[in-house]
């Protein structure tokens, strides 16, 4: 009888971070199901000891692959001639060898109940990829850099695309999760992806920064200045956020519940009937400067269904 946990966004790259994920306890969650909402690491040697970390300590893992996992800077992988399509296959492939789903999977729940986990596979539309997908928020205030943020952006450095792909990669990725978006499931269905699937969700609400405002507080630092969020300036992540064509297929599932990460800002609300929650472990100096509430509260992964907060 399970319950549903999320996490995303582990760079486990970093050591305080790997400490992090080694130091879940084996027993508190050894009924329960994760989601991990992708960028654990680029690494494959250590992408599978960490998620063979969660295994041991969850009943089911569910994976997603993020942008970090599709980067090939790696100089093996280089020595392969492997471009980041054939890193995301190898990573299905892994992911199997250990036992963690990449598929969809029907769970139970204390009450008996059950839900359908349908991991949807995505990447982000820029504005130049693809204006009608991308979730690009020009901002008249603001003024946006884009050699900056080109420069800035390490997926244009470390993926490598085939030549062949033949559309925009926001619906490749998109079109691979078609025969789930197009089956019929027996029971309420939740969903999850690391990229984000709307562009309401980039911005901060009034509860979001209160949440801010009391990490802050108990961190014991000062006030931010609003809706900065410790961005750089000139730069603009909604280039790379994510995609319109995945919350589409959110609702042509009739999801009621999306996990996604990315954006290592924490975040849990309905938006038109769907509740939204992303919970990102993210990095040491982005939780010690209260972006990623809820991980010193939760003191692991959050707990997303039953309950648990929204609505």
């Amino acid at each position: 009888m399970a319950r549903i946990f999320a996490i995303s966004d582990l760079h486990v790259d970093h050591p305080d971070n790997l400490r992090w994920l080694e130091g879940l306890p084996f027993h508190r969650y050894e009924n329960d199901v994760i989601l991990v909402a992708g960028d654990v690491t680029d690494k494959l040697p250590l992408l599978k000891s960490s998620l063979i970390t969660l295994t041991k300590r969850f009943k089911t893992v569910y994976f997603v692959p993020g942008n970090h996992e599709l980067w090939v800077k790696d100089r093996n992988i280089m020595n392969n001639h492997m471009n980041s399509v054939e890193k995301f296959d190898r990573i299905l492939d892994l992911c199997e060898t250990i036992g963690v789903r990449t598929d969809p999977g029907r769970e139970v729940l204390p009450d008996g109940d059950a839900v359908w986990i349908v991991p949807l596979f995505s990447w982000y539309a820029t504005p130049e990829d693809d204006k009608q997908d991308s979730l690009h928020i020009t901002a008249s205030h603001l003024r946006e850099d884009v050699k900056l943020c080109n420069q800035l952006w390490m997926d244009n450095h470390n993926c490598a695309w085939p030549k062949d792909l033949g559309m925009p990669r926001a619906k490749f990725f998109c079109k691979l999760n078609n025969a789930r978006t197009q089956t019929i499931y027996d029971a309420p269905v939740i969903t999850f992806s690391h990229f984000l699937p709307r562009k309401e969700l980039v911005k901060s609400t009034i509860e979001d920064d209160r949440c801010i405002v009391h990490e802050r507080r108990h961190l014991g630092k000062p006030l931010l200045l609003p809706k900065r969020q410790g961005s750089i300036k000139g730069f603009n992540f909604t280039r790379y956020a994510g995609c319109h064509g995945l919350d589409a297929q959110v609702r042509t599932l009739g999801s009621f519940l999306h996990v996604y990460g990315h954006q290592h800002r924490n975040r849990d609300r309905v938006i038109d009937g769907v509740r939204y929650v992303s919970h990102c472990l993210g990095y040491k100096r982005e939780r010690e400067e209260g972006f990623t509430y809820g991980i010193r509260e939760w003191n692991g992964p959050k707990q997303v269904y039953p309950s648990a907060h929204n609505p």
